[in-house]
């Protein structure tokens, strides 16, 4: 992306040395309620402001709460634009529940948005992120497209084969940036992102909650092969203790200089694209 707006806000997301991001999404309240970790502000103050953390995503209601504690300072802010209650009969079919203008407003650096194709809402889906990158694009705000594929296979190769397809959908409406899942089969993820990181932000969600090396794992596997971060939620404020894990996330996602920087459409072009080598996530 040529926008020098865009370069200077997604700046904020993004360790300085390594060139890769600890994103933390706390937009779960909407969709799955009060759940543990986020029911209540004091939980969410006991880690929020950690070092590690370069980003949080956030619907309009907790930035404002959040902010008026003085708890979003040191980091990119992203504002969520929409949602379902898992209390829906079609959840998946997440509606726009506010706007860029109201992110402006607000002072966040980006938008974010979530789109699971569930074979019946693609419609929906793709009218919806084109809408809201473009008018994101007119305020100079990235987009973070959280995107799913709920269509299940027996066979991997036709899931990565909708999976890319859907990627590239994103990328053709101009989505920024791309928060996702891997195949199970990690032999499947070159193909996966072959072509992808070299012109467009691809983190990886956390998942649900799972042990501490599984998750390590995860994080090294995100620096290893050069992707832009790890977006991380459950895995984070559902640990009993949140600084331990982000400490150790920290570490290995943002600090470990042997390993190649990420390459993303916000970095130096000279940089070369890696691979990203992780499992299966919905966060």
């Amino acid at each position: 992306m040529n926008s020098v707006a865009k370069k200077i806000r997604w700046s904020r997301f993004l360790n300085r040395q390594s060139g890769r991001g600890l994103i933390v999404p706390i937009d779960h309240g909407l969709t799955m309620g009060p759940i543990p970790g986020l029911d209540s502000l004091s939980r969410i103050e006991s880690w929020i402001l950690h070092p590690g953390i370069t980003g949080v995503i956030a619907h309009k209601g907790m930035v404002e709460r959040l902010g008026a504690r003085g708890l979003l300072r040191g980091q990119g802010i992203m504002l969520h634009v929409n949602g379902m209650t898992t209390l829906a009969p079609a959840p998946d079919s997440k509606e726009l529940l506010t706007s860029v203008e109201r992110a402006v407003r607000l002072g966040v650096d980006a938008i974010s948005l979530q789109i699971n194709f569930d074979g019946k809402n693609d419609a929906h889906n793709l009218r919806l992120l084109g809408a809201v990158a473009d008018e994101a694009d007119r305020f100079g705000l990235p987009v973070l497209t959280m995107l799913y594929d709920k269509v299940k296979s027996s066979q991997p190769e036709q899931s990565l084969r909708r999976l890319r397809h859907l990627v590239r959908a994103s990328v053709e409406l101009g989505t920024d940036a791309l928060k996702l899942g891997a195949p199970e089969e990690l032999s499947l993820i070159p193909a996966l992102l072959d072509g992808v990181q070299e012109h467009t932000a691809v983190f990886f969600a956390g998942g649900e909650k799972c042990e501490d090396e599984e998750l390590l794992e995860l994080a090294r596997s995100v620096a290893l092969y050069g992707a832009s971060g790890l977006c991380v939620g459950r895995n984070v404020f559902q640990r009993e203790n949140a600084a331990a894990i982000l400490n150790r996330l920290q570490q290995a996602v943002l600090e470990d200089s042997g390993l190649p920087p990420s390459r993303s459409p916000f970095t130096d072009p000279g940089q070369q694209p890696g691979r990203l080598a992780l499992r299966v996530a919905n966060d």
